[in-house]
């Protein structure tokens, strides 16, 4: 059996800077960047032990012929302590609102979706007591 060492998500983006800055805004620290200097190719932010990464579609096409689209064809799902603290801070850090926090029928988690500004969706889940 395969011994996995660590999980990552690639998000592919137009604008690598501006999406890895939404993501630390929310309090995921820079973990990585490639190259160090410049427009970045590559960049990855890490929160609960698992990375995010934000790969430039330009560099994808052009240096590896992966045919990339940016955007609502991927879901971010953050579990957190607090939706609706975490969905104002998203909005301030430049999210496009999807979904206002709301309670599940059942009543056990509390969620909002919102885009990043490079338009991936983003989930925001609370379990409630």
């Amino acid at each position: 059996m395969v011994e996995f060492d660590a999980v990552q998500v690639n998000l592919w983006c137009d604008d690598v800077e501006r999406c890895a800055a939404f993501f630390r805004r929310l309090g995921m620290p820079e973990r990585f960047r490639f190259p160090p200097d410049g427009e970045p190719h590559q960049v990855e932010v890490e929160a609960a032990g698992v990375r995010i990464g934000f790969s430039s579609a330009r560099v994808g096409d052009e240096l590896f012929g992966i045919a990339t689209t940016p955007g609502e064809n991927t879901e971010v799902v953050l579990w957190c302590d607090d939706v609706d603290g975490l969905h104002r801070l998203a909005l301030d850090a430049g999210g496009r609102p999807l979904t206002s926090p709301t309670d599940s029928p059942d009543g056990r988690l509390r969620y909002a979706w919102l885009l990043d500004p490079e338009g991936h969706r983003v989930k925001l889940v609370q379990e409630r007591g």
